[in-house]
């Protein structure tokens, strides 16, 4: 949620390296395989860039919707590398709760993201 809503938002707060680095400690921390987070992360900067592009006006329903698109399709490339190529082995009802959920709390997130945006950066001019 943190990733791709401040990588939509302002995209200059968050650099690649970070995100790349940030993946490698949870990777580290969940024992997966190096690597495979940050590629995860790096997939939804991607998602996120692609969303800021072509977006005229920015809509919270609308970036809820393509979040949903965004977690889903890196789910399944996670799921993908990790079954196919470390056959590492997931609980189902596990995954899909925390899709439902993650997705559910993006426009909770969201909501708070921007306040927290408008009293810090009050006097910045925002992208």
């Amino acid at each position: 949620i943190l990733i791709y809503y401040w990588s939509l938002k302002r995209s200059e707060s968050l650099g690649y390296g970070f995100i790349f680095i940030a993946g490698l400690f949870n990777d580290a921390v969940l024992g997966f395989p190096i690597g495979v987070s940050s590629l995860t992360y790096l997939l939804i900067c991607g998602f996120a860039a692609y969303l800021r592009n072509i977006t005229l006006r920015p809509n919270i329903v609308n970036d809820w919707l393509f979040f949903l698109f965004t977690i889903l399709v890196v789910t399944s490339v996670n799921y993908f590398l990790l079954v196919s190529f470390f056959s590492i082995e997931f609980n189902y009802y596990e995954l899909s709760g925390n899709i439902f959920f993650t997705f559910i709390l993006y426009y909770i997130f969201a909501y708070f993201f921007n306040l927290y945006e408008k009293v810090v950066f009050r006097g910045h001019q925002n992208d």
